[in-house]
């Protein structure tokens, strides 16, 4: 949320959507402190219209998501209930006026999030 003012500085907004209920949206919104627009996809129809991916149960014994795990126990991130479809996986769209779809990244894992940068280069070229 931290570039929040950039993303706007380049005429654009962001908006959530989460996997669940109302009052996981409100965990969220507690916990983040994220005050944008924020919708629930209780039956994950977005996440199937966007194609986004689901987690291999096997791919949380891989080094990479120990040694992630790790590091954000040591940085004070702290593992909450698991609300929801624990499978799901997230991603990022960039999508313009029209309906026109700029950019869009589909996770991998779970701490597979799209590189800022090229966020930012879609939303400069929805500018165009």
């Amino acid at each position: 949320m931290q570039r929040l003012p950039q993303i706007e500085g380049l005429g654009a907004g962001l908006a959530v959507v989460g996997l669940g209920s109302p009052a996981f949206a409100k965990g969220f919104r507690e916990s983040t402190k994220y005050v944008g627009p924020l919708f629930v996809d209780a039956k994950g129809e977005a996440y199937r219209a966007a194609a986004l991916r689901r987690l291999r149960p096997w791919s949380l014994l891989s080094v990479r998501m120990i040694r992630n795990a790790m590091r954000a126990k040591k940085e004070g991130y702290r593992q909450t209930k698991v609300q929801g479809d624990p499978w799901q996986l997230g991603g990022t769209l960039v999508v313009a006026p029209g309906d026109r779809a700029l950019y869009a990244w589909r996770n991998r894992n779970a701490d597979d999030d799209a590189p800022v940068e090229e966020v930012l280069a879609a939303l400069g070229r929805a500018r165009t």
